[in-house]
């Protein structure tokens, strides 16, 4: 049986890196979208993290709400949910933009209070799925089944807060996580009652064997995707290679861009330049971003025969699957990184898997030892922050003040590279929200108590 889990976070700010969860909120059901169990969850924000007040507002979230000790910590909060997941696997995890925000933000979650695998989403039979994508290839290929409302440019928009109402949702609750996961399904199910087969390609899109299989038969395929504010749109083309190093990246030649002969006569440097231009001659593509690749139904004669003369082109396929890494491989040294960016700095060995799962039921004095413990310096550094966080009474005054000082100068930067919230964006916020009609008074002079006594905890000061 299919089962879907339906998700969306409300977050502390828009960093998928830098920001934390305060909600989460999910329906799971069968395949007929029939609900098997709802959740409906918040935390606290753990003590580094500095939220943006138009985030706070977005998300109608009281501010003493974020510091309210009678919730979950961000560390029960990410155990919660992982134990939520195991309960429902397999399942096809599922939302709206999800596999650009939600998704990153859930193995952040997970990776930075050290749950036992951050691609729990993937693994274990579950899979990932995206309906923001869907209502792209819906819009694209099958116009009519929905209503997309205008925006302020006289442009479709794809906002969900826009588009659930445009079709007969009340979306009265915007933006409330629960609120949006019950968009969500209603929109899914909008798309499926119009044109189940259609429905029933784009559900075959979370499997990635499938996707793969597919591709590598050399079958005119189609993608719908979306640049920037331009409407969506479907790119017709045929699998020309995979990364060498990345087997869930693979290489899309666009049919109406070059003439087969003239794509696999390409040098190695006209290659990396067919991947790299825009617009793209040959587009990569992960299979395990739910795009919308699907079969091209009665393809045409000229473009049957250019998936045949890539097909006999083993060379020409073999030169791409090795241009593909190659793109990157100029970029700048970054030098030390902070640790939320080292997420994807390579698996746990299986003696810290066993190191991780002991941390998960001990009490706090024995996951100080165990911090010590992971051979992953990630690891090490994650455990003693969240014994930093969780369990001060463990620690010196010394250590206890050079935490408070690392928070003050993160807080203080007024760098405009870094990615995580500072004083100097709070104080930006505060200052827009003066003049916003949209903010109440009432609520303004709350958030000014909440950030004057929160940042006064770290030895910093609000200027408005």
């Amino acid at each position: 049986m299919t089962r879907f889990v339906f998700y969306d976070f409300e977050t502390t700010g828009t960093s998928v890196t830098y920001a934390q969860p305060l909600q989460f909120a999910a329906i799971v059901t069968d395949e007929n979208f029939n609900v098997l169990d709802t959740v409906d969850w918040r935390c606290r924000i753990a003590p580094h993290i500095l939220p943006a007040p138009y985030a706070l507002k977005v998300t109608n979230l009281a501010p003493e709400q974020v510091t309210n000790n009678n919730l979950q910590s961000a560390f029960e909060f990410a155990q919660s949910l992982y134990q939520f997941l195991e309960k429902w696997q397999p399942a096809i995890w599922i939302g709206y933009n999800t596999i650009k925000f939600d998704e990153p933000m859930l193995r952040q979650l997970f990776y930075q209070n050290l749950q036992p695998s951050i691609y729990a989403t993937s693994m274990n039979g579950n899979s990932r799925l995206d309906v923001m994508k869907m209502v792209w290839a819906t819009y694209s290929l099958r116009p009519g089944i929905l209503t997309f409302p205008e925006n302020d440019k006289g442009k479709p928009s794809f906002k969900l807060d826009q588009l659930a109402p445009a079709n007969g949702f009340a979306h009265e609750n915007a933006h409330d996580a629960l609120a949006d996961v019950e968009a969500t399904i209603f929109i899914l199910n909008k798309i499926k009652s119009a044109d189940p087969d259609f429905f029933d390609d784009l559900l075959r899109t979370q499997d990635r064997e499938y996707i793969g299989s597919l591709l590598r038969s050399f079958e005119p395929v189609q993608v719908t995707l979306r640049f920037g504010g331009a409407p969506p749109k479907t790119y017709h083309g045929c699998y020309c290679g995979t990364n060498i190093h990345n087997k869930n990246e693979i290489a899309f030649a666009d049919f109406d861009a070059i003439y087969a002969e003239a794509l696999v006569g390409l040098s190695d440097p006209e290659i990396l330049e067919a991947i790299t231009q825009s617009p793209k001659i040959i587009r990569p593509l992960r299979l395990n971003n739910a795009d919308t690749i699907l079969r091209v139904d009665n393809p045409a004669i000229e473009q049957r025969s250019f998936c045949e003369k890539i097909s006999r082109s083993d060379y020409f396929v073999s030169r791409v699957s090795s241009m593909l890494p190659q793109r990157f491989e100029e970029a700048e040294d970054v030098g030390d990184i902070p640790v939320e960016e080292k997420i994807h700095g390579g698996f746990y060995s299986h003696y810290d898997q066993d190191v991780l799962a002991e941390f998960q039921t001990a009490d706090w004095q024995r996951r100080q030892e165990l911090a010590e413990q992971f051979e992953d310096k990630r690891l090490v550094q994650l455990g003693r922050r969240l014994i930093v966080f969780y369990a001060p009474h463990l620690l010196s005054e010394e250590q206890k003040s050079a935490f408070k000082s690392f928070v003050k100068a993160k807080w203080e930067s007024t760098d405009p590279d870094v990615d995580w919230t500072k004083i100097c964006d709070v104080q930006d916020d505060l200052n827009k929200m003066k003049t916003d009609e949209t903010v109440s008074q009432e609520y303004f002079e709350r958030l000014i108590n909440f950030y004057q006594n929160y940042l006064e905890g770290f030895g910093c000061e609000l200027s408005l």
